[in-house]
């Protein structure tokens, strides 16, 4: 394994030269944020210039404080999670780097925080020492970085530094001598010219585009096969880099933009300084690494291939995770057409996988609500059997959406796909709760209506029902707009000045709306009252999100505002328990005192007699002397709600009154005037 862990001796030549001279290439360094894995910087490290930034890594690094000299290394292409161990490990090495080269305590100079300047423009870049020994050739730099969370400048050895200590560190102070390496991968034949292997990233990237456009033979010369003889290694390359895309698809898909993109990798805890990982599989709860490893060409250069220990492991990964034979035997053709990043074989499996997901989930989903059904009949709670009858097609569209999420899976989706594939999931989930909520609403709402009719609640049922369905479909609405990754939160926020400016401009709709909640929460009637509302009275036929219909006497339609409603006097008639009688009765002035008196007491005879005639409160008296009557008010409660009811009893009562009245020998009385005319001499 020597001809993996060194390189050829024309490395120096091929070291990017980083110096003050060339710089303009450079611009400033960006980060999100500057060595997020090590923490904010203590006060002990300065690194606000390049000549503070050397200081401070030469006075840590020689008090053996390598922890808190990584803090002056841009570790940008190492993990978070690795930096601590990696930027300790990486900052020794340099500072023996630096000891055993003999670079000088003032070697780095410069104060000004912008760094030198060429033709006036800063050059960012700083060169702090060029060596040339045993062969080896480089560079050690600082570079500007600025960090954008939270923002700050900072002078730190460069990225590219970095990457090459362990390598330096290898040859120059442990000893090891640069050798080249022989011809990889012989039997393949040439290498074609769209093959990029220079870095961890660029070998990544380029075996699963490769894989994804069936190119399986391409993919094969991003494979270490030296352990397989040269006369099988096309055929073997071809077969292990399929199984390998297999694999990885239905274990995860590595993210290529994570890798290291120097010739010379990034430091790894753990790792060769010559391997790079880029993914673990676990076969078995038994994590097994996938590495790349690096080796020197003299005519290509850098090259990184997948190593021959993770080659070795290719089928023993495809057996635990792969699709047997299919993905052995699949025509070439369904791996080689690609419709919006997917195979041509995916898509054929999400067609299926849907239909068959489908069909399923209606079978388990009947199956699931007679269970359900049956473990509600044995109790004596309402409500699951409530939830019961509301699973009924909802429970269809939750199953559909799991079953989606585990074809999805089988089917090893591109990120970018298994993104998407997640959102519809989820908001296929949404649907099936959605449709359930709603349906619980109806059935809370038919259980309300037959069990609440002497409660005056049905009235008002209808409006209940739509605001909690709309509730629901703003609920659901809301958290698949989150799906998607819209930040509803910020959203309202961002609406609240607009909404300002909306409020005013809906404020009879929200008038409306609010009078809607009002009459619900207070209840003054419900469908089917004759109510008196402002000047308009008749029958109520339906109480909407906006307004409330009325039927007048007259048979006209009335549309009143729920707003006006809230705010104005409403007078239910259909709300009394009883009508009031109330007549006043007129007799001739004429009429003697018996006569008065046998009127008022068959009056009372009457109303005492009657079954109608609400027995608790009832009066009959002589009030007063009218203008042109004798007045006898009659004061008494007619006991229904009907008013059809009411009338036709108030007809009984006018006529045996009528009847009272001529048998007492007096008379109803009629507006008359009498005129006295005086002559002259009276």
């Amino acid at each position: 394994m020597s001809h993996r862990r060194s390189a050829a001796l024309a490395l120096a030549l091929t070291l990017v030269p980083i110096v003050a001279s060339a710089a303009g290439r450079y611009g400033l360094v960006r980060r999100d944020a500057i060595d997020p894995g090590l923490g904010p910087p203590p006060a002990e490290v300065v690194r606000s210039s390049p000549a503070a930034s050397w200081r401070s890594f030469m006075k840590l690094a020689g008090a053996g404080k390598f922890a808190l000299a990584a803090q002056l290394l841009d570790l940008g292409e190492v993990a978070p999670a690795q930096q601590p161990k990696a930027g300790a490990e990486a900052a020794e090495e340099l500072y023996q780097l630096l000891r055993a080269l003999k670079v000088r305590e003032d070697a780095v100079t410069t104060e000004d925080e912008a760094g030198p300047e060429i033709a006036g423009q800063p050059t960012n870049v700083v060169v702090a020492a060029r060596f040339d020994r045993n062969g080896v050739a480089g560079e050690i730099s600082l570079r500007h970085v600025v960090g954008g969370s939270p923002y700050e400048l900072a002078w730190l050895f460069s990225r590219e530094t970095v990457a090459s200590v362990p390598f330096w560190f290898r040859v120059l102070i442990q000893g090891q001598a640069p050798q080249g390496a022989e011809p990889l991968d012989v039997g393949l034949g040439p290498i074609p010219d769209d093959v990029r292997r220079g870095t961890p990233r660029e070998a990544v990237a380029g075996f699963l585009a490769a894989c994804q456009a069936g190119r399986f033979g391409v993919a094969a010369f991003y494979l270490d096969l030296a352990e397989i003889p040269a006369a099988r290694q096309r055929a073997e390359g071809a077969r292990l880099a399929r199984r390998l895309m297999l694999t990885l698809q239905r274990t995860g898909w590595v993210e290529p933009a994570k890798l290291s993109d120097e010739a010379l990798g990034a430091p790894e805890p753990g790792v060769p300084e010559n391997e790079q990982r880029f993914g673990v599989i676990r076969v078995q709860h038994h994590p097994v690494e996938l590495l790349l490893a690096h080796r020197y060409d003299a005519e290509l250069g850098h090259v990184w291939t997948i190593a021959p220990e993770t080659v070795a492991q290719i089928d023993r990964l495809y057996e635990a995770h792969g699709y047997g034979w299919l993905g052995d035997h699949a025509p070439v053709a369904l791996f080689a057409v690609r419709i919006a990043g997917l195979q041509l074989w995916q898509w054929l499996g999400i067609v299926a996988g849907l239909l068959l997901s489908w069909v399923a989930s209606r079978y388990l989903g009947r199956w699931t609500v007679r269970l359900a059904h049956r473990v509600a009949r044995r109790t004596a709670l309402q409500w699951d059997d409530a939830v019961a009858w509301a699973l009924d097609g909802p429970v269809g569209f939750l199953l559909w959406s799991g079953l989606l999420i585990l074809v999805g899976r089988w089917l090893g989706l591109t990120p970018a796909a298994w993104v998407v594939a997640r959102y519809l999931c989820k908001l296929l989930a949404l649907v099936g709760v959605g449709w359930f909520l709603v349906r619980l609403v109806d059935d809370g709402a038919t259980r309300v209506r037959e069990s609440a009719r002497e409660r005056n609640l049905i009235g008002f049922l209808p409006v209940a029902v739509r605001i909690g369905k709309a509730l629901v479909v703003v609920l659901i609405g809301l958290a698949a707009l989150d799906v998607i990754g819209i930040n509803v939160v910020a959203g309202l926020g961002a609406l609240g000045l607009g909404g300002v400016a909306l409020a005013f401009a809906a404020q009879k709709t929200l008038e409306n709306l609010f009078g809607t909640a009002a009459i619900a929460g207070d209840r003054p009637f419900e469908i089917g009252d004759f109510v008196a509302i402002g000047q308009d009275t008749g029958t109520v036929e339906e109480i909407g999100f906006r307004s409330t219909r009325l039927r007048t006497v007259g048979r006209t339609r009335v549309t009143v505002p729920n707003g006006v409603i809230a705010a104005g006097r409403i007078e239910n008639y259909s709300a009394r328990d009883k009508i009031m009688f109330n007549p006043v009765l007129a007799l001739v002035y004429s009429t003697t005192e018996a006569q008065l008196q046998a009127v008022i007491d068959g009056v009372k005879r009457l109303l005492a007699g009657h079954p109608k005639v609400d027995q608790k409160e009832f009066r009959v008296r002589f009030a007063a002397f009218g203008e042109n009557s004798l007045r006898v008010e009659v004061w008494s409660w007619i006991a229904t709600r009907d008013y059809l009811e009411y009338t036709a009893v108030v007809e009984e009562l006018n006529f045996a009154i009528a009847r009272i009245v001529r048998e007492a020998g007096s008379d109803f009385a009629f507006p008359s005037r009498t005129v006295y005319m005086a002559g002259e001499g009276n």
